[in-house]
């Protein structure tokens, strides 16, 4: 019988170079240049994985308000078997296609400049469960493009949906193509292009920084324009989308996966 690493080995094994064989130190991480590319719209914590043996460096105090448990009880394995036994299956497609896309879709320089971005219901250490995103960052990877250390970042969205949508985003960074709502549970999520959205880059910044709780003084204050310019951006947005308020707009990108 399979240990449970085992177990979690297997899900990568169709893909022989996914994961680097020898683990490395860490090099210095400017976490003030990632969190801009990190969307974080609820209660979170954070961890980087050691991909060559799947398991954990680092898992932030913070998981203790999310799921109940201290840092030193979630493992990789522990992890896996939180999962809500009806997004099993999702997880395990999903893990499957990111790491096709990451070994045979893009080449090695691209790789760390994409976000992976799907939703799981985890269990917590009360019995409930608790619909989180996750969102992940290479942060090294060798030259022939096997990961070495993964940032990871899941987030509490409970209280905007408590249906996962099943549906991966790969979102490009730095001028990169993004894969946005992949069907992962049909025969051949690659059939579909990326969805195109009718928002430009500028309205999504507005929306991702209203999103963080700012007001539109606050959010023309960091984009240097007016507080009518960011009112207008917004409108335009809604307009666009045919939603009636702000709250359905952000709700829609989340799941975007645009933020």
């Amino acid at each position: 019988m399979q240990s449970d690493k085992e177990k979690l080995f297997s899900i990568y094994k169709p893909f022989k170079n996914y994961l680097a064989t020898n683990s490395v130190f860490i090099d210095q991480i400017n976490l003030d240049q990632l969190s801009g590319n990190l969307f974080c719209p609820g209660k979170f914590y954070y961890y980087v994985i050691d991909s060559p043996t799947l398991s954990f460096d680092f898992v932030s105090p913070s998981v203790k308000d999310i799921l109940g448990i201290e840092p030193d009880e979630l493992g990789m394995e522990n992890f896996v078997a939180l999962i809500h036994p009806d997004d099993y299956d999702f997880f395990i497609k999903a893990e499957h296609l990111v790491a096709d896309f990451i070994q045979n879709r893009i080449m090695p320089a691209q790789i760390l400049n994409y976000k992976i971005s799907y939703c799981l219901r985890v269990r917590t250490k009360s019995g409930g469960y608790k619909l989180v995103l996750l969102q992940t960052l290479t942060l090294q990877c060798t030259e022939e493009g096997a990961l070495l250390k993964v940032l990871g970042v899941h987030t509490d969205i409970t209280h905007i949906t408590k249906v996962n949508n099943y549906k991966l985003s790969l979102i490009g960074l730095n001028g990169e193509t993004s894969f946005l709502e992949l069907n992962v549970l049909a025969d051949n999520p690659w059939d579909r292009f990326p969805e195109k959205t009718l928002l430009t880059e500028r309205e999504i910044e507005v929306i991702k920084l209203t999103a963080e709780g700012m007001t539109s003084k606050e959010v023309a204050e960091v984009l240097f324009i007016s507080n009518e310019t960011i009112n207008s951006h917004k409108r335009n947005a809604l307009y666009k989308m045919g939603f009636k308020n702000t709250y359905q707009l952000i709700s829609y990108c989340i799941r975007k996966g645009l933020i």
